[in-house]
């Protein structure tokens, strides 16, 4: 069994949602459409007319800032969400994972779970494709990522990268 316990900072969260975003490609190429299109739409404008309008100059900017605006947002109101308690527990044993802050406690059987990777810093326990436990690495010492790693294996997790 594994019991952990730590802080999920604004960065962790940033970070992990970077992650989560990077290991779906339906969700990096949603993610990169508006600044493409924000690059896009000027250099059309200007290979069709000769110039690029004001408008066009407005539109690419708003394209190329609005993902990374939505991201540090949703991240922010996120983390306010759970500002008052900070402090996560995993527990992770053959039965499944546990996670617990003071608003939610969640049991997951080993069933649900798709996949167990070490990416971007974390240790991620998918149940969906876009859906997982962000777990920083800094937090779990060698012989904790071999017993999850273990745990995984012997509970029948698909593909387990750790």
């Amino acid at each position: 069994m594994v019991t952990l316990k730590f802080p999920f900072t604004f960065v962790d969260r940033l970070k992990a949602g970077f992650a989560i975003t990077s290991a779906c490609f339906g969700c990096l190429a949603w993610t990169l459409a508006f600044p493409a299109a924000g690059i896009l739409l000027p250099v059309v404008s200007y290979v069709t007319s000769g110039y690029v309008s004001k408008l066009d100059i407005f539109l690419s900017a708003f394209l190329l800032v609005f993902m990374p605006a939505m991201i540090l947002w949703n991240t922010w109101r996120g983390h306010k969400a759970f500002a008052d308690t900070p402090m996560h527990t995993y527990t992770i044993d053959a039965t499944g994972v546990r996670s617990k802050s003071a608003h939610i406690e969640m049991l997951q059987d080993w069933t649900v779970f798709r996949s167990v990777r070490r990416r971007s810093g974390f240790l991620m326990l998918f149940f969906t494709k876009q859906c997982a436990h962000c777990i920083p690495l800094r937090w779990l010492d060698p012989h904790q990522l071999s017993e999850i790693r273990a745990l995984a294996i012997s509970a029948g997790v698909s593909r387990v990268d750790v």
